[in-house]
């Protein structure tokens, strides 16, 4: 074989592997990947900014389920992608970052662009090392896409200097690796599942509530055989949204204590709570709104997961398809019938006297417009076959309680790091993960300026998605908490922001954009928008006092202090 660049050897790899894709910024240290990538078709979707590469990256790989490729430079390149980094590792994304990094022979020299990156990263990755003989490439990016992707998902970091990416190799030379992907569906012992059932034919008000972990299980079929076949109320949150559609009648939808769904009165209410793939973070309260005395059964693919906020009766790990399909082929065996039949009828009238209000907001056509009739304009456009993204603060909170999701893996949002500004690089990663697909974003005026330029990058590369402003002219959650901490009479800095044109913007980009007051005109101008073919926003002006239930929750916490 011939000599070729370590940079190379990167490109192959990662093809071998079958990355198509790779989000990144261009830098010199990179330059041989770079070149690389022309001669084998993979393509580079460069970013304005790093943070956007690596959250494109972030919602590819959730989106695909196959880790999404960050590519960035050292220095102030690798720092600018580390929020993107965290935000993966927070929500258990399959992620890849590669990063250029000063020269070895420059260490503790002051060099240019000189910071530990390895150890900067380590806090906040699956996996994290940095590469130093070029024949060992192919090696450390195999087996780095595998831990990205194995057991729980989540990122890891490459590093790597210009000795290693630009010298000139010999192929035969390589050290030994290859880019089989292990399997992950392990499964619990007979015992565990006993004692799941055990706690299941004991019960008399139990309830679901499914994650992430079971659209990376892909366990639909299993969950929704589960709850059909013993009649139990499900629950959703983060990517196991739409894991079973929300017009199912079993399917209550988010698993939030704001959302207007009978959530908080159900769990206080019931007496086993079942958990599939889902942590007790702060999007599901830690699960203190579940009634004290309620036995837990928590699956999970990853033991140290078992028992966070709340202590675990049973706690089984294993692959989430893998134990359900266990658990009904023990139920089966044994001749186990079960029935919540009664329970549920229950908990569907009170999650249906919830949605009365819920649904007197969707059906609102007050001005300004609030963020719910947004939300339900986008659900009707989009249909229950397109992605949506979400992104903001309110606006984010406003829809993710309101708006029905009817397929696996169409909903994408940020997770418990809760960063703001991922909306745009969000929509860009799904659109590209899943083109067949229309996208919308639906995200606040705050938010959707903190990556604005990577729209031109969605314009440049041809990636179409039709974004949705809900414009409050402020930093809408901050600006009531300070109202809610503080009085409404109390002058606020910091938090106002003007009706920031950014319709007029996208389309002086070359992208589609109008600006929308009416309710009414929604669905036209949306329709118009994915009409277009090309990157576009709608800029709509939303009602500045539309104060979230999670907005008063968070600022409770806060204040809480005060009364310890």
């Amino acid at each position: 074989m011939a000599k070729v660049q370590g940079g190379y050897l990167v490109a192959k790899t990662l093809h071998e592997l079958g990355v198509k894709e790779i989000f990144s910024l261009a830098g010199g240290h990179i330059n041989p990947i770079y070149n690389a990538c022309l001669d084998l078709g993979i393509r580079l979707i460069d970013t304005h900014h790093e943070q956007g590469a690596a959250m494109a990256a972030d919602a590819y790989g959730r989106v695909s389920k196959t880790p999404g490729v960050c590519l960035v430079t050292a220095g102030p390149g690798f720092t600018n992608a580390l929020t993107g980094v965290a935000g993966a590792y927070m929500s258990n994304a399959p992620f890849l970052i590669i990063s250029g990094r000063s020269g070895v022979e420059e260490n503790d020299r002051l060099s240019l662009q000189e910071i530990d990156q390895q150890a900067m990263v380590a806090p906040v990755t699956k996996w994290a090392r940095t590469v130093f003989d070029p024949l060992r490439i192919p090696e450390y990016v195999s087996n780095a896409y595998k831990r990205a992707i194995s057991d729980r998902p989540g990122p890891v970091y490459l590093g790597m200097s210009y000795e290693v990416l630009y010298p000139n190799c010999d192929e035969n030379k390589l050290s030994a690796y290859n880019t089989l992907i292990p399997s992950s569906k392990s499964e619990p012992s007979h015992d565990t599942i006993e004692n799941f059932i055990s706690l299941l034919k004991k019960a008399k008000r139990p309830v679901v509530i499914a994650g992430s972990g079971s659209w990376y299980s892909g366990s639909h079929n299993e969950i929704l055989n589960f709850i059909e076949g013993v009649d139990i109320p499900l629950f959703t949150l983060n990517f196991g949204r739409g894991i079973v559609s929300d017009d199912h009648p079993l399917c209550f939808g988010p698993a939030s204590a704001s959302a207007p769904n009978g959530f908080r009165k159900v769990t206080s209410e019931a007496d086993l709570i079942i958990l599939l793939g889902i942590r007790l973070s702060l999007y599901i309260g830690f699960g203190r709104t579940f009634n004290p005395k309620a036995k837990v059964v928590q699956v999970d693919i990853d033991s140290g997961e078992i028992g966070r906020n709340r202590p675990a009766d049973v706690g089984v790990v294993g692959d989430l398809s893998s134990v359900l399909n266990k658990l009904s082929s023990c139920m089966r065996e044994n001749s186990i019938k079960l029935n919540f039949d009664s329970w549920t009828k229950k908990a569907s009238a009170w999650r249906d006297q919830e949605r009365v209000k819920g649904e007197k907001l969707r059906a609102s056509n007050k001005k300004p417009i609030h963020p719910v009739r947004v939300a339900k304009a986008v659900e009707e456009v989009l249909g229950g076959d397109g992605i949506l993204v979400i992104d903001g603060g309110d606006t984010q909170t406003w829809t993710d309680g309101h708006y029905k999701v009817k397929n696996p893996g169409h909903y994408v949002k940020g997770g418990p790091l809760g960063c703001m500004g991922v909306g745009v690089p969000f929509a860009i990663g799904t659109k590209v993960a899943r083109p067949d697909k229309q996208v919308a974003l639906i995200t606040g005026d705050g938010a959707v300026g903190m990556n604005f330029m990577e729209f031109e990058t969605a314009i440049r590369h041809n990636i179409p998605f039709v974004a949705i402003v809900c414009n409050d002219q402020a930093w809408g959650m901050t600006k009531h908490q300070l109202e809610i901490a503080y009085g409404k009479k109390r002058p606020k800095v910091g938090v106002d922001l003007n009706l920031t044109p950014f319709h007029e913007i996208v389309k002086v980009l070359g992208g589609y954009g109008e600006l929308v007051s009416d309710p009414k005109e929604l669905r036209g101008a949306m329709e118009r928008a994915f009409s277009s073919g090309v990157p576009a926003l709608i800029n709509v002006v939303t009602d500045p006092d539309a104060v979230s239930g999670a907005t008063y929750a968070i600022t409770e916490m806060m204040m809480s202090v005060n009364k310890r």
